[in-house]
């Protein structure tokens, strides 16, 4: 699947379709209360499903940019890199982006219990490898309910900041290497291709 670039990611048609049609039939059958349900429905989906343009805060070759929105929960330092927890809310644009040009793979998927610990629980981890050869993982929990992930892998190479799939709801821990100097603390909220998690030197 490629990425878009419509106002709303592609994954969001279907509910906003289901929404509109609810809409009319209120609308047909004069029911009020079911018609307000049905727009704030809509205003929700158009919320959590906006598609919106980015800028990078800096373009240096050895930027680390934020994939994902969300807000950072921990800050890990361990022998094989640096990891943060971020929290991804369903009111927080979902949309994945590159956090630098390079490649992108699925690593390991794991169809575990849904909205159990990251040991049991559903996960997938993908790797993330610069031109210059740096590398960041990223381990991605869906919480609420399955299927809230979706990845586009139409292209071997990805330019900085671009769309790489959609995530609705979860959490994510990211690694990035030790030499890294972090830019971001525990409490920051980040915007995916927007927010530099830091510099690696």
């Amino acid at each position: 699947m490629k990425t878009t670039t419509e106002i709303i990611a592609r994954e969001g048609w279907k509910p906003l379709v289901i929404g509109v049609i609810v809409l009319l039939l209120s609308w047909l059958f004069s029911s009020g209360f079911l018609g307000w349900l049905a727009f704030i429905f809509i205003v929700g989906v158009l919320y959590c499903y906006y598609n919106p343009e980015r800028i990078p805060e800096d373009i240096a070759e050895n930027l680390i940019l934020s994939p994902i929105d969300g807000k950072i929960e921990s800050i890990e330092k361990t022998d094989n890199g640096i990891y943060l927890e971020i929290d991804k809310p369903l009111y927080f644009c979902g949309l994945l982006r590159m956090p630098f040009e390079g490649s992108m793979k699925q690593k390991e998927k794991i169809n575990g219990v849904l909205n159990a610990s990251p040991i049991i629980g559903q996960r997938t981890l993908l790797e993330f490898f610069h031109t210059q050869g740096m590398k960041v993982e990223m381990f991605i929990y869906p919480k609420a309910y399955r299927n809230n992930l979706h990845l586009y892998f139409g292209e071997s190479k990805f330019k900085v900041t671009q769309r790489i799939g959609f995530f609705l709801k979860g959490k994510a821990r990211i690694g990035i290497p030790l030499n890294t100097e972090l830019k971001v603390s525990v409490g920051d909220r980040v915007f995916a291709g927007s927010s530099a998690l830091g510099y690696v030197y």
